[in-house]
């Protein structure tokens, strides 16, 4: 009985060992390698924070792209390393990520508290299921990641981003 027990168990540890293999490998981002786009030097300056996926990916490359001929200095980077930004060398940042049960990562939530009196610089596009989400005080733009509406998003994302730096 003792040994039957042993083998329901370990038989149970390796499904789970299993899903979450699977499930890492099947919903994981992607890291962002970071990039820049134009002279540092340049007056205005963009911070894109995003995570790696073919739907984030393709909004970065449409920003860019619309101000290609603009005199603006772009710098890509991983969400993930939000921690090392200061946010008071760029003119705007825009925050790409998805968000898991209604929230986003924690990192995320820690850089906009760290900020308070720097809301009217960020732009935040989640990819989730629901339009209903929300933080205190900050301006969430929600939406799945389906890949035919990225020139949709894109065009929300270059119109906020206008507001701010024109």
């Amino acid at each position: 009985m003792l040994r039957l027990l042993k083998i329901i168990l370990i038989a149970v540890l390796v499904l789970i060992s299993g899903f979450w293999v699977w499930y890492e490998y099947t919903f994981s981002m992607d890291t962002v390698i970071p990039f820049e786009v134009n002279d540092s030097s340049l007056n205005t300056k963009v911070l894109i924070a995003s995570q790696g996926s073919k739907f984030k990916d393709s909004l970065v490359q449409g920003v860019l792209k619309h101000y290609q001929s603009d005199t603006i200095h772009f710098k890509v980077i991983d969400v993930y390393t939000l921690f090392t930004v200061n946010i008071e060398k760029w003119d705007a940042l825009i925050i790409i990520n998805s968000w898991e049960y209604g929230s986003p990562p924690s990192n995320v939530k820690k850089f906009i508290k760290n900020h308070p009196d720097r809301l009217d610089k960020l732009i935040i596009l989640s990819t989730v299921g629901s339009s209903n989400i929300a933080l205190e005080d900050v301006d969430v733009i929600s939406g799945e990641s389906i890949i035919e509406k990225t020139s949709q998003y894109t065009n929300i994302l270059v119109k906020r981003l206008d507001k701010i730096i024109k």
